[in-house]
């Protein structure tokens, strides 16, 4: 009795245990949560308060739309220093601190005087203290625990992005018609240290093995598994950074994100004043808004799905002719319904953005440096994305009007899809030990 009670025990501590109900699940609830009230939804959510800030402070559409761009740019700088930080430390020791000064960042938002300065000063500290709950993070940790249904996991957590699309623009709607849109970035922040900051604590584990579990919840490795899983360890399986920015891959696999931040970030930021602008008022606008959510929610489930049953490049493409359509319409003129089948069609191609940036840097460069790979694909989109609203912003101050570039951007979307095409094949990726 007593050796097998010892064989039990041995069995316990050595072999990976097989759950019940398989605890990466919850790490994908818990990254839905935490990327709901994090640093991508709160900077998508900036058009919301663009025609308070006008209000409020007289600055010009222009002057506003360098905010986003001032975030951008310093996301594209600090984004890969996060990501490095996250392969060497782990997704907990970055994501909590960051969680918490990113909540107090964004309730003191609503302490904003009327120096345009000011504003600027905060949209650097947003990233640079919100890196952490930016989708770089809980993709890290979801691929980590995710192999077989990688694709699907990472579409159902990144989803949060989408539902926080939806629901934080409503819930500062809310604040702005009954107090003020000072009252609403308190809220948001308060929101964020009392919801997300939990989670990251207490629900997160980095990888599977911290509970003596395999990815995807299997009890026993096949051959091929014991490959990829045990011999070698996944998180030195890939690349290295230095050798991945020498790959065409990957500068082709930057440029996309970098088209697709540009052309999309022009509707998240100016579709509320764009809207409003055609006649509609703020909160139709901000209903138009929520389309945008949904359809990123959408994207991402379907996307993620998909990937993970036919090649990730082919579907990523599909995805990709969404904004060649909606922002074509919205050039035409789009309002109401028309206006919100044009922002789902664009949301489709956001949601499935998020899943693809994770899914190719792991399938094309693996683990060993995902996070800081990641963080260079990221800022890509983000130099994109800092780009566009600025653009936008500018030329409405110098024309009255966005019709030339929306159809600028939605010819360039093309390029895009051209990009996705000649990425190639998933490589054979490297196997090394820890030195």
């Amino acid at each position: 009795m007593a050796e097998n009670m010892t064989s039990n025990l041995t069995t316990d501590i050595t072999s990976p245990r097989k759950a019940v109900f398989f605890y990466g699940w919850w790490i994908v609830v818990g990254s839905i949560v935490g990327l709901s009230l994090g640093y991508s939804v709160i900077s998508m959510s900036f058009g919301t308060f663009i025609k308070a800030f006008e209000t409020s402070f007289g600055w010009t559409r222009g002057q506003i739309s360098f905010g986003p761009t001032i975030i951008g740019i310093t996301a594209i700088f600090f984004f890969p220093y996060v990501g490095r930080l996250v392969d060497k430390y782990g997704v907990r020791k970055i994501l909590i601190p960051s969680t918490l000064l990113f909540g107090f960042t964004i309730a003191s938002m609503s302490m904003l005087t009327a120096s345009i300065w000011h504003l600027y000063a905060m949209c650097i500290l947003i990233p640079l203290l919100g890196a952490g709950t930016a989708p770089l993070t809980y993709s890290r940790i979801l691929v980590s625990w995710f192999n077989q249904k990688r694709g699907l996991a990472l579409g159902i957590g990144l989803a949060g992005v989408g539902l926080g699309t939806t629901m934080v623009p409503l819930l500062a709607s809310y604040f702005m018609e009954h107090y003020s849109w000072r009252e609403a970035y308190l809220a948001i922040g308060l929101l964020i240290v009392v919801v997300a900051l939990p989670i990251a604590k207490f629900v997160f584990k980095d990888k599977p093995s911290d509970l003596g579990l395999l990815p995807d919840g299997l009890d026993q490795a096949s051959s091929e598994q014991q490959t990829s899983f045990s011999k070698p360890n996944p998180l030195l399986v890939g690349y290295t950074t230095k050798e991945a920015l020498k790959q065409k891959t990957f500068w082709l696999m930057f440029t996309s994100f970098l088209i697709t931040g540009l052309c999309t970030s022009t509707v998240l930021v100016h579709l509320i004043p764009m809207m409003t602008d055609r006649g509609m008022t703020i909160k139709e606008a901000i209903g138009t808004f929520a389309y945008l959510g949904m359809s990123i929610v959408g994207g991402r489930l379907i996307a993620g799905y998909l990937m993970d049953k036919f090649f990730a490049p082919y579907v990523v493409i599909a995805f990709m002719f969404g904004p060649v359509i909606g922002l074509a319409l919205f050039a035409m003129g789009a309002t109401g319904f028309e206006a919100a089948i044009c922002t789902a069609l664009i949301g489709i191609a956001i949601g499935a953005e998020f899943d693809v940036m994770a899914y190719f840097t792991s399938r094309y460069f693996g683990q060993r440096s995902f996070g800081e790979i990641y963080g260079y694909s990221y800022s890509g989109f983000k130099l994109g994305a800092s780009i566009g609203p600025l653009i936008m912003g500018l030329t409405y101050d110098a024309i009255g009007r966005y019709t030339e570039v929306l159809w600028a951007m939605s010819g360039i979307m093309i390029i895009c899809c051209i990009c996705i095409l000649a990425m190639g094949k998933y490589p054979e990726l490297p196997q090394r030990d820890k030195n």
